[in-house]
């Protein structure tokens, strides 16, 4: 059985001459995919492996301005981020993107005094256009202390309290790519780039397709790589020996057991060393991070022990009653952040998260850096430059639409109760799950049962939306990005992975040794992903 979308995307490559083929599906490519179809430009997306399989699933899952941003003097990223997160959460994608309190304690000797905190977070809030209520700049250790009675409290001397956002990095770049495949885009995953040329005064993609293993090409009038920390390494498909591009930095997170740090808001931390992590609740599980060190490697390794270490000591100095051990992990991922180069030797946490767009050769441009909550807006400048020709007002609104899932009514009440009857579940249970589906959480329950189903299963509904309507091609697509039960299932995460194959296999037409491997594959993900829970880990820790 093959995919009939797919099918026809393919065709479309042999087929027509793209004003534009980006490479690189995740959150920068597929806005700015998105951004070339919203101007009526014919855009075609390829990506190595799944979209969203690399930093975009592996981020710290905030869409914010990034406070720490306006100490280090990026008031316009700051304030452009702050302008981003706004029209997502009340636009574009408010289904995606939820709004939480920030708590920040400050301790006598940290690098930041009180009184810069303080500042600092009335300035932010000024920038976010916040109302009065949303920020404040005076909270004294008593109120710090009721709010999060877990604080240590040796040394506290108050903090500050605003307000921004958490959201699902991966759920985020694939809602992007549906829209730019519904405004006419071709996009496809598991499809590299093998080589770069020219031909008749065109742009020549060689590509190969990993479902068949077949070659194909794409010819396009102008090309932009944007692959992030693979920079380096795509760039020397187009000239070997160029200077390197790109700074990498690797930021680890660990999840934890539920109730372990029940938080009523994020949190910010305090390393060893100083520098700021985050403890962000979601759901029933609140996660750690990020560190934020150099790194050799685009992709991985998985969670390194001394880094583990490092998220865990921080929370444990702030949180000292809670004696937080590796025991109470139950997920971790890391992810690893394509800084734009510019010469000098800060250390990377001192490097701008700003954008770059460099033009390589005739009709060729790369695309380093930038922040997941400015996606969009990114995006509109990419195109303003490689098609100066389709800026408009016009353009500028439509960018501003909503993804999928935000385009319609929410459930009402008397809906979400009658799809509990029907599904046998709790109402807030189907409202925790179906959230990030916007207004296509009823097309979701409507595949939970069908012809051969003994009974209604939401995962098995969630995987059939995966595959159908978001581009899922393997198990760890649904597992790792579409849902988040790798993640954050704990040990109920693949209870059914058995069933969930087989039924993937059904939609896909798999062999039962396809099948057998897909099972396998996300089994030693989950493994790797906890592989840092080794023996002597106790001894890093302390």
């Amino acid at each position: 059985m093959t995919d009939p979308t797919r099918e026809h995307a393919l065709r479309r490559t042999q087929m027509e001459v793209f004003d534009l083929a980006v490479v690189g599906g995740g959150i920068t490519g597929a806005g700015v995919a998105r951004e070339a179809s919203l101007r009526g430009l014919s855009a075609c997306l390829l990506e190595a492996r799944d979209f969203a399989s690399g930093t975009s699933s592996r981020s710290t899952r905030l869409i914010h301005g990034g406070l720490r941003y306006l100490r280090m003097g990026d008031v316009r990223l700051v304030r452009e981020s702050l302008q981003e997160r706004n029209l997502l959460q009340e636009v574009m994608a408010p289904h995606l993107v939820q709004a939480l309190p920030f708590y920040f304690p400050v301790y006598r000797g940290d690098p930041d005094p009180l009184w810069l905190v303080r500042l600092g977070v009335s300035l932010y809030g000024r920038l976010s256009g916040a109302r009065r209520e949303e920020v404040d700049t005076r909270l004294s250790p008593q109120a710090l202390l009721a709010a999060m009675p877990l604080l240590r409290r040796p040394g506290l001397v108050g903090g500050a309290r605003y307000l921004d956002a958490r959201t699902d990095d991966a759920r985020l770049t694939v809602a992007t790519v549906r829209d730019a495949a519904e405004r006419g885009a071709v996009v496809l995953n598991y499809a590299p780039v093998r080589g770069f040329g020219r031909e008749e005064g065109l742009q020549s993609l060689t590509c190969r397709d990993e479902q068949t293993g077949e070659a194909f090409r794409v010819l396009a009038r102008k090309v932009l790589v944007a692959v992030g920390p693979w920079t380096d390494e795509v760039m020397r498909l187009v000239k070997p020996g160029g200077p390197p591009l790109v700074r990498r930095s690797a930021g680890s997170h660990l999840v934890l057991r539920s109730g372990r740090l029940p938080l009523p808001g994020v949190c910010v931390m305090r390393g060893a060393d100083g520098r700021m992590l985050f403890a962000v609740p979601h759901g029933a599980q609140t996660y750690v991070g990020t560190t934020d060190i150099p790194s050799d490697e685009a992709d991985g390794p998985a969670v390194p022990a001394a880094e583990a270490g490092y998220i865990l000591a921080a929370a444990n100095r702030l949180f000292p009653d809670v004696h937080l051990a590796a025991h109470d992990v139950i997920g971790a991922w890391r992810g690893v952040r394509p800084l734009a180069r510019r010469g000098g030797g800060r250390r990377v946490g001192k490097v701008s998260r700003e954008d770059r767009l460099l033009e390589v050769a005739d009709g060729l441009h790369v695309v380093v850096g930038g922040k997941l909550t400015a996606f969009r807006a990114m995006a509109e400048r990419i195109l303003d430059r490689v098609y100066p020709d389709s800026v408009g007002e016009l353009a500028s609104r439509q960018s501003r639409a909503p993804l999928p899932g935000a385009r319609g009514k929410p459930f009402s009440d008397e809906m979400w109760r009658r799809a509990a009857r029907h599904s046998g579940l709790r109402v807030q249970e189907l409202k925790d799950r179906l959230r990030p589906y916007g207004d296509e959480a009823g097309a979701v329950l409507e595949l939970g049962s069908g012809p051969g189903d003994l009974r209604f299963s939401l995962d098995r509904a969630l995987l059939r939306f995966a595959v159908r309507r978001e581009f899922a091609l393997h198990l760890v697509d649904v597992y790792r990005r579409r849902t988040e039960r790798m993640l954050f299932g704990g040990d109920f995460a693949l209870l059914h992975l058995k069933s969930d194959a087989d039924e993937m296999a059904r939609l896909l037409g798999w062999s039962d040794a396809r099948r057998d491997a897909e099972v396998a594959a996300v089994r030693r993900m989950e493994v790797e992903m906890l592989a840092w829970r080794a023996p002597h880990f106790d001894e890093i820790l302390r």
